[in-house]
């Protein structure tokens, strides 16, 4: 007599009922729509803002993963690097102007508008939107996971460190950190 009498394998169940799951999600209604879906919401995630962007630059670099809204009224500058993950949202009635030789971040976040919060009887997604324009200077260093408010001016040379908060503007070649992000000191030319 075996010691250890064999078993169905611990997945056994498991795939049975993945694979019934699956046949019975294809050949059902919902599948299509799901489809189209997905479908709709990628090309409106990936592809249409493209044509809409305003590229003044050459040499551009936007990762897969970024999100862009109202691209209309976004500007760039030559040699922008956008990486992974990064919001850029514009509004309807505001806009963002990346100078040249911009890096920004995987994760960073920048958002020309917001929700008021004035009326307190007044639901979050009904209050008043807020919006103003964000510019950032020619060779700017935007580190990871930052946030940049509406109504921010960066000024050239500046760097933003990894997670900051930026809500005031930013004086040129000024590294900035923290939330809210505060001056760490200004960059020189000394080697």
């Amino acid at each position: 007599m075996d010691k250890f009498p064999l078993e169905k394998p611990w997945f056994h169940d498991k795939i049975s009922g993945m694979t019934k799951e699956v046949f019975s999600g294809v050949f059902s209604l919902a599948f299509p729509k799901a489809l189209f879906a997905s479908f709709a919401y990628y090309i409106h995630e990936h592809v249409t803002w493209h044509k809409a962007l305003k590229k003044k630059g050459k040499h551009i670099r936007i990762h897969s993963r970024t999100s862009i809204r109202n691209a209309q009224n976004i500007s760039m500058g030559n040699n922008v690097r956008i990486t992974m993950d990064c919001c850029i949202w514009a509004e309807k009635n505001s806009g963002i102007t990346l100078g040249n030789n911009v890096l920004i971040g995987p994760g960073v976040k920048i958002f020309c508008g917001n929700h008021g919060t004035a009326l307190c009887d007044t639901p979050m997604v009904y209050q008043e939107r807020r919006e103003a324009d964000i510019h950032i200077g020619d060779n700017v260093w935007i580190g990871a996971n930052c946030v940049i408010c509406s109504g921010v001016s960066i000024a050239s040379g500046a760097v933003i460190g990894a997670g900051a908060v930026v809500t005031t503007d930013v004086p040129e070649n000024a590294v900035m950190g923290g939330i809210p992000a505060r001056l760490i000191k200004f960059r020189n030319n000394l080697v």
